[in-house]
């Protein structure tokens, strides 16, 4: 699962079969959760994922978080 800080929050996305699936993380507890309501096209490869989640996003940003950080 790919991981990204996403203007402070920690989300997760994956590819089940055949289809990008994101998910809320609770690193403290280990635990995510199935975002439904954020769908990624199937034309967006991995490299543009960041991106993506940066236009679907970009509300959220602050001083401290002014970005979409992938962090594994």
């Amino acid at each position: 699962m790919m991981v990204f800080q996403i203007f402070g929050r920690m989300m997760g996305v994956k590819k089940i079969d055949g289809d990008w699936q994101v998910f809320r993380l609770d690193e403290s507890q280990g635990k995510h959760s199935r975002l439904w309501e954020i769908v990624i096209p199937d034309f967006v490869d991995e490299q543009g994922i960041a991106i993506w989640l940066d236009d679907m996003y970009h509300e959220s940003a602050t001083a401290e978080y002014p970005t979409v950080v992938r962090i594994k």
